[in-house]
């Protein structure tokens, strides 16, 4: 097995662990960057619905332009548990409105 198979796995084995938190109700605490502007594709934004900036960025794309269009489009911002499972300590809302902003100025 190769050190790429390998981290593939472990990432894996992470998400899932995440994914049995979630449904058990524990606190997920995970890396995230500050400014969701530099943030990887891959960054998870809204932590109770699982939704990663890739998927906000995805629903932009094809017509979002609200806060009700992504939540329609992608379920972000819909389970009202970011505050308590998101490493940021707070409601996804900010960082989705961040790129709402920076796409639409």
């Amino acid at each position: 097995m190769n050190g790429k198979l390998l981290a593939v796995d472990m990432d894996t084995d992470k998400i899932n662990a995440s994914k049995k938190n979630l449904r058990k109700g524990s606190p997920v605490k995970g890396h995230y960057t500050e400014n969701i502007l530099e943030a990887p594709l891959n960054e998870i934004v809204c932590w109770c619905s699982g939704v990663n900036k890739q998927s906000i960025l995805g629903a932009m794309q094809n017509g979002a332009r609200n806060m009700d269009d992504i939540r329609r489009m992608t379920g972000a911002c819909t389970q009202g548990r970011c505050k308590e499972l998101s490493p940021r300590g707070r409601c996804c809302s900010k960082e989705i409105i961040i790129l709402l902003e920076a796409e639409n100025s």
